[in-house]
């Protein structure tokens, strides 16, 4: 397996894509490892492609049960069930390097399934280490890999020495770009994405492909290291943009050929021509929701929604962003809603305080409505939805005006914590009172202190001149906050202390099944509010028929409960969702089935206090079955769920709901 050949036209010319960059590994059993780009270039680009650092373009270690790579992820030919993924067959003993190896071939027993990989592997014949391998995939993107080891004496330890990963077009279902799709530069395959639509999508050459090696020198073992237990797993340095020609010459283990020299000189052109730059900006700004123009990101979620009270809702809004300011940003929005005739904005400020832990001073006020009962964590993990599944039949709202002043400050790398004291005036939208104290209460005071936490023990996260992001999730992630409402302060009007946590596990297989756990508890005591209660995330309108209720799913909402229908001042959900491996039925069309099972319980202790409205209690448990056949057709899928246990309702229409889902795909 080797890459192919280039005619010798194309050797005369520059390549489409280079990249290069050196790193310092360091690795102790027990506190993981950590790596330090001290230089990074990328042709053409004025400022390097860190996103490109991310990508899973170096091989990983073959002596992990998964072996993932950029083109997906596999079961690794050592894999700890390996005998029931892989047949093997001894084809001989050869001496390498003054060592003998068994030469070892291996197959997949079963093609589509996730173990699909196939090569030899050279074993010690002492040690059983590995000394060589080369293996591929013929997928949907063709990949090929080389593994080259080196013999320590001293330690008798074979370590990776040099390694060369090709990639190549498949057979057409997967996206194998660096960047985009819709973006010619460093990209072999695309595929249908909806920045097509956003961006001008860029003729792609055909016979492309790619090719990363990766050198390993000056390789100390049994060296003392010390990680820094709260750092970053990877961490680019300030100077490692703009490191100086004999850098490069002295830490290149690579011939740079004259076509590598003319590269620069012909993607300099070739992106500036192309704007290809912006193209990359606005690609990795839709990704978080935003569409970057100048110093400002608009905030797509802003510009169109709809529900019941305000039917369609357009508006315009975002943040400013590094153009503008790398220590001070403005942010603002304003939506109209034309059924209810009502105007809705918001406005602030914010100071980086400290660079090193993401500590910003924020200063924001806001007057738009909110859903009764909802509750929202300060730092939970974000996630851009261009069609939110809920909103379409939420009916029951309140107004608040906020003026909040918070502070955000990344404790470690994977504990990020959110303090914020907020004065909210809130207004009622229905006839809705809440009896405290002998007096009925529609307008009043909520002042709260909150402070909230984001929990990613086991992810990896980088850390570059530009931005610190989280590129590899792992699981648990566990969401924590507790907000004290207290009387007297800024006007505030009753006593009362919410406290949250939410706890996500994931686990995906090689094969692309998963299963998804969301365990979550809210409680509150003390003087409360049903605006500031909690409601186990409903999703069912209030009609009779099934197909008048046909929306849009969400992924951990109840879709046979009914809005309104629960609410608590103590609940726990739980919420399983396990995806079957996608059926390939094409290359193009691979739906996936989707099984799930919801349950929650909860209690109201003071439910005579909330006058004018009616609602039932969770007590017994509420739960629910459901199914989703996923990505059908352009990102649609279909859903159904049916209610059953202590809540069954007599009409079986009234258990059923039947809905569609949307995966977009960037």
């Amino acid at each position: 397996m080797t890459a192919p050949p280039e005619p010798k036209e194309e050797q005369q010319r520059g390549r489409r894509f280079l990249s290069e960059n050196v790193s310092v590994h360091s690795f102790k059993k027990g506190q993981g490892g950590k790596r330090i780009v001290e230089g990074i270039s990328t042709a053409g680009l004025n400022t390097p492609a860190y996103k490109l650092i991310e990508k899973k373009l170096e091989l990983p270690s073959l002596y992990k049960n998964d072996y993932p790579l950029f083109s997906g992820n596999y079961a690794g030919p050592l894999n700890e069930n390996a005998l029931q993924h892989y047949s093997y067959k001894i084809l001989d003993t050869v001496k390498s390097k003054d060592r003998a190896a068994y030469v070892i071939y291996f197959r997949a027993k079963r093609k589509k399934a996730f173990a699909k990989l196939e090569g030899i592997l050279m074993l010690d014949t002492l040690s059983y280490a590995i000394q060589y391998a080369r293996l591929g995939d013929s997928g949907e993107i063709v990949m090929e890999a080389e593994h080259q080891y080196s013999y320590f004496e001293e330690e008798d330890l074979w370590f990776p020495q040099e390694q060369q990963l090709f990639l190549k077009p498949g057979k057409g279902g997967s996206n194998l770009s660096l960047f985009s799709g819709s973006i010619a530069l460093g990209t072999v395959q695309k595929r249908f994405s909806i920045l097509d639509f956003l961006l001008s999508p860029d003729d792609i050459e055909e016979n492309l492909f790619l090719k990363s090696t990766t050198v390993n020198f000056d390789i100390n073992i049994d060296s003392p290291v010390d990680i820094p237990r709260y750092s970053s797993m990877i961490k680019v340095t300030n100077e490692a943009g703009n490191q100086p020609p004999e850098y490069w010459e002295t830490n290149r283990k690579l011939e740079f050929e004259d076509r590598d020299k003319l590269t620069h000189l012909q993607l300099t052109n070739t992106i500036a021509e192309g704007k290809i730059e912006d193209k990359i900006e606005i690609a990795n700004g839709l990704s978080n929701g935003y569409y970057p123009i100048g110093f400002w990101n608009f905030d797509l979620s802003q510009l169109i929604g709809y529900n019941k009270y305000q039917g369609i809702r357009l508006g315009v809004g975002g943040e400013t962003n590094s153009a503008f300011s790398k220590t001070f940003k403005l942010n603002g929005y304003a939506v109209y809603g034309f059924k209810d005739r009502r105007l809705k904005y918001g406005l602030g400020t914010g100071i980086l305080l400290n660079n090193r832990t993401g500590t910003w001073f924020n200063l924001n006020y806001r007057n738009d409505i909110r859903e009764i009962a909802s509750h929202h964590y300060l730092k939970g993990e974000k996630e851009f939805a261009l069609l939110e599944p809920r909103l379409v039949n939420i009916n029951n709202y309140y107004i608040h005006e906020d003026l909040e002043a918070s502070i955000e400050h990344r404790l470690t790398p994977r504990l990020e914590s959110k303090f914020l004291v907020v004065r909210s005036d809130i207004s009622q939208l229905t006839d809705y009172s809440f009896l405290h104290e002998d007096r009925l209460y529609q307008d009043y005071v909520v002042s709260e202190a909150k402070m909230s936490f984001l929990w990613r023990p086991f992810s990896g996260f980088i850390n570059t001149p530009a931005y610190f992001n989280i590129y590899n999730r792992e699981y648990p992630v566990v969401t924590g906050q507790i907000s004290r409402s207290i009387p007297g302060m800024f006007g505030g009007d009753f006593d009362f202390t919410r406290l949250g946590l939410k706890a996500e596990y994931k686990t995906e297989k090689p094969d692309r099944s998963s299963t998804h756990l969301i365990l979550e508890g809210n409680i509150a005591y003390g003087e409360l509010p049903l605006t500031h209660a909690f409601h186990a995330q409903p999703n069912n309108a209030n009609k009779p028929k099934i197909l008048q209720r046909y929306a849009v799913a969400g992924k951990i909402a109840f879709e046979t409960m009914y809005f309104n229908e629960f609410f608590s001042d103590r609940q726990a959900a739980f919420h399983i969702r396990h995806q079957l491996r996608p059926f390939f039925i094409s290359n193009k069309f691979q739906p996936e089935m989707v099984l799930i099972s919801r349950h929650v319980i909860g209690d109201f202790r003071n439910i005579n206090a909330h006058k004018n409205v009616n609602f039932n209690t969770l007590e017994h448990g509420f739960s629910e079955a459901g199914l989703e056949i996923n990505k059908i057709f352009l990102g649609f899928g279909l859903s159904t769920a049916y209610r059953y246990g202590a809540y069954h309702l007599p009409n079986l229409n009234q258990n059923i709901s039947f809905k569609f889902t949307f995966t977009l795909q960037i």
